[in-house]
């Protein structure tokens, strides 16, 4: 699907960069999500939860009318709900939106809908009480709960998003939702405690805020 999605973009990039007289959209982007991911471990505590997380993103954002590029330069979220202890999760990732009615019109949309893809890469640290790593009686007194281990993930997401034009004419302020779905390609960890943990079928609903120039 992620090789399709490339061969089909790169074969729009001659029609986005003549689009519209060569016009392009450079700015920020700022976004708030919420994240759903299933964790598999061999730890009682945390196998077969979904792990919810929120937070946010701030990055950049360029490109065309039909083509536009995101990357997400710093992306912080933590857990909330039942989950076992606490986990952060830190990301950066690079995004690429497909916007058809751009491709097949020349008119301007107050609401455009349009296909993303990405690669992220993605830091879970937990923290929390469910892993004994030292003899002797666990201190619950402490201020914050002790760090247990990390992964680090490279990820792959597919999804559809809707952007409402809220200004549009040499300055831009785009509000956009997005629901996307990821896929693990990568997983690496120096803890021995999570060698059996994996973190799959990532689903996260987005909401945010883009705006710069578009001239």
């Amino acid at each position: 699907a992620i090789l399709f999605i490339v061969l089909m973009l790169q074969a729009l990039i001659t029609q986005a960069q003549s689009n519209r007289k060569g016009e392009r959209y450079t700015g920020f982007v700022a976004s708030f999500g919420t994240r759903a991911v299933s964790v598999s471990s061999d730890i009682e505590k945390i196998d077969n939860t979904n792990l919810m997380a929120t937070g946010g993103q701030v990055g950049l954002i360029y490109g065309s009318n039909i083509l536009r590029s995101k990357l997400g330069l710093l992306g912080y979220y933590t857990s909330i709900g039942n989950t076992a202890g606490s986990t952060d999760l830190y990301q950066t990732n690079l995004a690429l939106n497909f916007y058809p009615l751009a491709l097949i019109s020349d008119n301007d949309f107050l609401i455009a809908p349009y296909v993303t893809g990405s690669a992220s890469y993605d830091q879970f640290k937990f923290f929390g009480y469910y892993i004994n790593q030292e003899p002797g009686v666990i201190n619950y007194s402490q201020a914050e709960a002790p760090f247990l281990g990390k992964i680090k993930q490279i990820n792959a997401t597919v999804g559809l998003g809707i952007e409402l034009k809220l200004k549009d004419r040499f300055d831009f302020i785009h509000l956009f939702s997005e629901v996307k779905f990821g896929r693990n390609l990568s997983t690496e960890t120096a803890y021995d405690a999570f060698d059996g943990t994996s973190l799959n079928d990532q689903t996260e609903v987005v909401l945010g805020l883009s705006f710069g120039a578009h001239r």
